[in-house]
């Protein structure tokens, strides 16, 4: 049996503008992690166990075909696990039969999805699991590009075409790094290519991912908002702003860029003040891009977060596409930290016991 793992994320700085190529973005993975084990078998049988849904399965004419009888709910639930299947058979060419089970680690709380990217974990975590099943090294660089691409692949076509794959990022590589998402225009003309095997060669223009150092002195606070947050749908209404004034929409994106490019600078000459500083920029261009856009992205709920780090002398924010699920507080301080997290339990806000995760996708032993 191998057993895999792959970490969540949060976004530090860059939301909705790493959408478009060439903006960066700063990104970390956290210790909640998804779990995939897998062993040989008679057959493909498939576990999801956070979603108590079983199914065998067949490999045929490149797709993978459910033997189960199953309900639309539960092929809902199974999009991402059939799609990083497909992907990665495409890729091999051939795969002995398996049997593979997931499960993720406190990824939801009272049935809900708490927004640490658990769809995005599960990607890399089963893709990285048929790879090692299949004799691949998924613990050099090297390994790790391909289980990125790979897994980008699938998760973007199993989203619409649509998002950064930020998220698949922090599930492959772990810890704090800046990043740049690939060409989406180049990416879909060699995917109707139909030619897997080719792009995994390729580098992948405008993508771009460089280690950052993990400051001893940051502290992270992880607070859940108690809303669950969609964020497919964001993006198709923030492609509709795109139609109805795209002057605007770049102009407010170029914002969130530049800013981004600030941090990483005081990031890299370790200005921990002036990384406050900027965040809390960051705070203020997204709430711009909120009312500007019409789209819910700082929620009440966001914002009241912001308004209490800055407060007590951090940095609050939310943390990914926004409109609930998680924000973040950053401190350099641990006595601020405190007071910060005592005033946000004080309004109701549920701290996720969470922290940076040095590492990305593992095998466990």
């Amino acid at each position: 049996m191998i057993h895999v793992s792959a970490p969540g994320k949060l976004m530090i700085a860059g939301e909705w503008a790493v959408l478009e190529p060439g903006n960066p973005s700063i990104v970390a993975a956290v210790n909640k992690r998804v779990h995939c084990k897998i062993l040989e078998s008679k057959e493909i049988e498939i576990e999801l166990k956070d979603f108590s849904v079983k199914s065998s399965a067949v490999f045929k004419n490149n797709n993978l075909e459910f033997t189960t009888k199953l309900t639309e709910e539960e092929k809902k639930k199974l999009i991402f696990t059939k799609a990083a299947i497909e992907t990665t058979f495409r890729y091999l060419g051939k795969c002995k039969s398996f049997k593979i089970t997931t499960r993720g680690e406190n990824t939801t709380i009272k049935g809900k999805k708490i927004g640490f990217g658990s769809s995005a974990a599960s990607t890399v975590a089963i893709i990285a699991s048929l790879l090692a099943f299949n004799n691949h090294d998924i613990k050099s660089r090297q390994g790790k590009d391909l289980i990125y691409k790979l897994a980008s692949i699938a998760h973007y076509n199993s989203q619409g075409k649509m998002g950064s794959s930020f998220d698949i990022a922090a599930s492959t590589y772990g810890g704090i790094f800046s990043y740049t998402r690939f060409d989406p225009v180049w990416l879909e003309e060699k995917i109707q290519e139909n030619k897997t095997q080719g792009i995994m060669k390729k580098d992948w223009p405008g993508f771009h991912v460089e280690e950052l150092k993990i400051p001893e002195d940051l502290f992270l606070i992880v607070a859940w908002t108690e809303e669950e947050a969609s964020t497919t749908e964001m993006i198709k209404k923030m492609n509709d702003f795109l139609k109805r004034d795209a002057v605007l929409y770049c102009t407010i994106y170029d914002k969130i860029a530049n800013n981004v490019y600030e941090i990483i600078d005081a990031w890299n000459d370790e200005e921990n003040d002036r990384i406050l500083e900027l965040i809390r920029k960051n705070v203020l261009i997204l709430r711009e891009l909120t009312n500007k856009s019409k789209i819910d992205i700082e929620t009440r709920e966001l914002r009241k977060l912001a308004e209490i780090s800055e407060k007590y002398g951090g940095a609050g924010k939310l943390s990914g596409a926004g409109g609930g699920d998680c924000g973040i507080a950053i401190s350099f301080n641990n006595e601020t930290m405190k007071k910060i997290a005592e005033a946000l339990k004080k309004e109701g806000f549920i701290l996720i016991d969470a922290t940076i995760d040095k590492e990305g996708v593992r095998i466990e032993r």
